[in-house]
């Protein structure tokens, strides 16, 4: 029962407030996928507009998407039979918060506190801001889930192995949780087992090495060498950049300032009720413990050395994404051990859903909108008096039609 509402709560929520193609990030994927169904090829030179010229690459003269091709691939059979291909990321998001409460099922063997877990990581985390948007995060989420909730119950090890190579496919980085589970396995001596993992690693990226090889060259270039805008991205050494504990500090309490407003970026800004996740962490079963720690601090500690640790023009956390999950479920263990802290974590799940709620009408809710609900001559002081909530009924109105009425619509509405 309580999963079944589960996927009801947010699979509402997730698919009536889906934005679709965005930015030239989600452009880029998605002239991928049109050049594939619609030409039969790799290239993206005939829809390089949806890229807005910043998110490609190029060798000779020729173009390419400069984004992970993986999400492209599971996309064209949507954009064959025409479906909107941002269903790709509300249904990977939906199936991602299913196996959080899978896992945390598992874990503390209690429903209905799994549930709640469940509900904090589909609401108070990233995972709903770029579950409606065309863009890998989601996806990669999804498959590294997957794979977790397989070494959990004993699957196949080869089967987890090819997962995690697919979700290499889908975000580069998630190579780093193919050694974070080595690592954990190493603890344990489980040697057949790494052997194992490796090739079904192997295999599940020998559609991104072909892919490589056909776009770039080699089988192990990747479509970063060639960012044509972003040059730094083109080598590892003018890419992982920042001092690691300027960046460390960043991932946990960024602030991007948009139109004189300062939106929430970093973890425990964004989403503050992650702390007792981390709480959590202390109640966690020995061997658990490593492992979630395999999965998460390798990731974070990689991305905290990025030049652009803050996920970009994004100004969040959004590179670290696939990690969320594992801060997530330990919530889990602090109600079931802390239960009188309740109210506490309350108050801060409803902050954190407050905080999702202003990401995500920061992608379409724009300045005239503001204007209508204050009638002032100052820019300024406008903004001021809807963070000051005059005029409440017209600011309820304005964040659910930010949130659920798409003015970032489709992409023959933006590029066209």
């Amino acid at each position: 029962m309580w999963l079944f509402l589960l996927v009801v709560i947010v699979g509402t929520v997730y698919l009536s407030s889906m934005q679709g193609i965005t930015c030239c990030n989600s452009g880029s994927s998605f002239a991928l996928v049109r050049a594939i169904v619609e030409k039969g090829k790799l290239e993206i030179s005939e829809f390089i507009k949806y890229t807005k010229f910043l998110d490609y690459a190029k060798v000779k003269n020729k173009y390419y998407t400069d984004r992970p091709p993986g999400l492209a691939f599971v996309a064209v059979p949507f954009h064959f039979f025409r479906l909107n291909v941002t269903l790709v990321a509300a249904i990977s998001g939906i199936l991602s918060s299913v196996f959080v409460y899978l896992i945390t099922l598992s874990i503390i063997n209690s429903a209905v506190i799994s549930f709640f877990t469940a509900l904090i990581f589909a609401f108070c985390t990233l995972n709903w801001r770029y579950s409606t948007i065309f863009i890998i995060h989601p996806l990669s989420t999804l498959l590294i889930l997957i794979s977790v909730f397989g070494i959990l119950n004993s699957w196949p090890v080869l089967l987890i192995g090819l997962i995690l190579g697919i979700s290499t496919i889908v975000e580069y980085t998630n190579f780093v949780f193919l050694f974070g589970i080595i690592l954990f396995e190493i603890i344990y001596g489980n040697f057949v087992f790494v052997l194992t993992i490796i090739i079904g690693y192997l295999l599940g990226i020998v559609p991104l090495l072909i892919y490589n090889k056909t776009c770039f060259g080699s089988p192990f270039t990747t479509s970063y060498k060639y960012s044509a805008h972003f040059k730094w991205s083109n080598s590892p050494k003018t890419t992982f950049v920042t001092p690691m504990l300027k960046g460390i500090r960043g991932l946990l309490f960024y602030m991007k300032k948009k139109r004189g407003i300062k939106l929430p970026g970093g973890i425990l800004i964004a989403s503050p009720v992650l702390i007792f996740g981390i709480i959590g962490y202390i109640f966690m079963p020995l061997k658990t413990l490593i492992l979630f720690l395999c999965l998460t601090i390798p990731l974070f500690l990689l991305i905290s050395k990025h030049k652009t640790y803050w996920g970009g023009g994004a100004g969040d956390y959004r590179y670290i994404s696939s990690i969320i999950p594992y801060i997530t479920i330990p919530i889990g263990l602090t109600i079931k051990n802390l239960f009188f802290i309740w109210p506490i974590i309350l108050i801060l799940a409803l902050i954190s859903l407050l905080m999702m709620a202003m990401k995500m009408i920061a992608l379409t809710v724009k300045l005239e909108d503001i204007k209508n609900i204050a009638q002032k001559d100052s820019k300024k002081q406008r903004i001021k008096d809807v963070l000051r909530l005059k005029n409440t009924g017209k600011i309820s109105q304005l964040v659910l039609k930010g949130i659920f009425i798409r003015k970032v619509n489709l992409e023959n509405k933006i590029y066209n």
